[in-house]
């Protein structure tokens, strides 16, 4: 049977209670970080690094560890299609390495689309009552444009680092191109606040603007990890609470047990650490914080592409009962 319009996955999430304590977390944290980025030391990129590593590689990383029951959801109909989706899921992962092996800036520039999008329908969500493009796309490219137009030569070599190219080159790019997005955004911020249609709440605008300024604001690495930590990976938490995953529960901590989501997070990080070892004995570059910086976000990428699709396709799952 196929729900109506007003029970959607979306609408379920925005109406959630746990979405709204956490969004309140969000200001009140977005606040904090808004201050910290303003008043911080210059960082270098390894000291960033090293402050984010643990949260990234365990807290971040595990919110992607229910893939393999939410595949298991999927194919519940089917004895041998689990097995069959979980081939296809390590191979889209092992495909989008031969793509950064063999087209890097390509794999880059995939890798940040996929994230606005993945990164705006998770925010949608709960942040809107009804399908909203724009809202969608502002909150999603908010991370990428932030660390662009705050720190520019930071994000700049970071980005140089993935594809291997002189971070000059990349800078030249993001100085102009930064600017220009931004004008893009703000344009569209003033759609959605005077527009008639899908006006969004007040709160959620000033979500917006807090996340935009604590991201412009504090270091790049910094910044990323703020926002895939404290925000996106709690609201996928949340999600599979609400839709009760993995329990009956609909409480964070009872509906998402470690000893459910350990497995695949081990796994991923175990992956990575091999991965860095070939990369350091294969092609190994000037500096071991450049390969580590690559394994990080090269096998984020990796595994954001099947996560992001399988994700979706679950929650499209939910409007039928």
């Amino acid at each position: 049977m196929v729900i109506n319009e007003a029970a959607t996955t979306e609408n379920v999430l925005y109406r959630s209670s746990g979405g709204r304590r956490h969004q309140f977390v969000i200001l009140m944290i977005a606040s904090l970080a808004l201050i910290v980025g303003v008043m911080l030391p210059v960082l270098s990129i390894e000291q960033q690094f090293w402050i984010v590593l643990l949260p990234i590689g365990v807290f971040g990383l595990s919110h992607g560890g229910a893939d393999p029951m939410i595949l298991k959801q999927l194919t519940a109909t089917s004895p041998t299609g689990l097995f069959v989706v979980l081939c296809a899921y390590l191979m889209a992962s092992l495909a989008f390495v031969a793509l950064i092996w063999v087209l890097p800036v390509g794999a880059l520039l995939l890798f940040l689309g996929l994230s606005i999008w993945h990164f705006g329908y998770t925010d949608e969500a709960f942040l809107s009552s009804a399908k909203n493009p724009l809202l969608r796309w502002l909150f999603g490219s908010t991370p990428i444009l932030g660390p662009m137009l705050g720190h520019p030569q930071q994000t700049s070599e970071l980005f140089a680092w993935l594809i291997k190219i002189e971070p000059q080159v990349v800078l030249d790019i993001v100085v102009w191109l930064g600017p220009c997005l931004a004008v893009v955004w703000l344009f569209g911020f003033g759609c959605l606040l005077f527009g008639r249609l899908n006006r969004p709440d007040p709160r959620v605008l000033v979500e917006l603007c807090l996340v935009g300024a604590a991201l412009t604001a504090l270091p790049p690495l910094l910044g990323f990890a703020f926002y895939f930590c404290a925000i996106h990976s709690v609201r996928h938490f949340l999600s599979i609470a609400e839709h009760r995953l993995l329990s009956n529960q609909k409480s964070l901590f009872q509906a998402f047990p470690v000893r459910k989501i350990l497995p695949a997070t081990l796994g991923a990080i175990a992956m990575a650490c091999v991965a860095w070892g070939v990369i350091v004995l294969i092609g190994p570059s000037t500096s071991l914080l450049v390969d580590a910086v690559r394994v990080m976000f090269w096998a984020l990428a990796a595994l954001t592409l099947p996560h992001a699709i399988i994700v979706r396709l679950w929650w499209n799952q939910r409007l039928v009962e």
